[in-house]
């Protein structure tokens, strides 16, 4: 699944390198010195930099990166200013760059990625969630959590901590009220989908869609890192009548 977020938090957390050291070929692309090894391609790394270009994490500032390939598994090594190794933020953001490359780039291929010192030596691997644990069960089409009487129902595409935020988020901003709702959570074509069954009278609603508007852009702040967030408006069927984006 590929997330594009803006990435502001982790591009803070990237720093330059400047040294000659031999870590394979260099492409420069935009801010970032991108290097790959005899075991990738060129095309391949072309391609990787096309992906993080198109997540904004090749301008704002020098930086380094390297992809290589170990075994079966590609690595993406990038360096994080000291200090930053175990931020939670950049693990989940490290982690949605994996699963990106693995599906935009390398065809399902795993990927690793490692936060790396200014040796490009590393300090932490996040390896792709594994969405064949325990987690999830792919004989259900979705699963289900219940936040103050709200069910929230999600798929495979959502994990238990994301399901857990969005829970906690509709508590703190009074969407829940101990009555019984449902509610849909996915993520498709890049944005979360947040669909609520609603009466019929707000399908067409300008006053509710610009409340839904500004509520998924709440959600999309608190929540999710400034990712796309899309509320749907549906029948009790929850057929989507009125798609409002952020």
């Amino acid at each position: 699944m590929k997330k594009n977020l803006i990435f502001i938090g982790l591009i803070v957390l990237l720093m330059g390198f400047w040294s000659c050291n031999n870590y394979g070929t260099k492409l420069t692309i935009d801010d970032m010195e991108l290097y790959y090894t005899d075991e990738v391609s060129e095309d391949d790394a072309e391609a990787v930099g096309e992906y993080l270009q198109e997540l904004e994490l090749t301008e704002g500032g020098e930086r380094t990166a390297q992809i290589t390939k170990d075994g079966d598994t590609y690595q993406f090594r990038m360096v994080i200013k000291e200090g930053h190794e175990d931020d939670p933020e950049v693990e989940l953001l490290a982690n949605i760059i994996a699963m990106g490359l693995s599906e935009e780039v390398f065809d399902g291929d795993e990927v690793e990625v490692h936060l790396c010192d200014d040796q490009l030596e590393t300090i932490e691997v996040i390896e792709m969630e594994d969405y064949d644990d325990e987690d999830y069960d792919f004989d259900d089409e979705y699963e289900m959590k219940v936040f103050d009487g709200t069910e929230i129902e999600y798929d495979y595409t959502i994990t238990k901590s994301e399901v857990n935020d969005l829970g906690n988020f509709l508590i703190e901003t009074g969407f829940t009220d101990g009555t019984t709702k449902s509610i849909v959570f996915v993520y498709d074509d890049d944005a979360y989908i947040f669909k609520m069954v609603v009466d019929e009278d707000t399908w067409d609603d300008p006053e509710f869609e610009e409340i839904a508007k500004t509520y998924a852009k709440q959600m999309s702040d608190e929540v999710f890192y400034g990712m796309d967030v899309e509320i749907h408006l549906c029948d009790p069927y929850f057929n989507t009548k009125t798609r409002v984006k952020m």
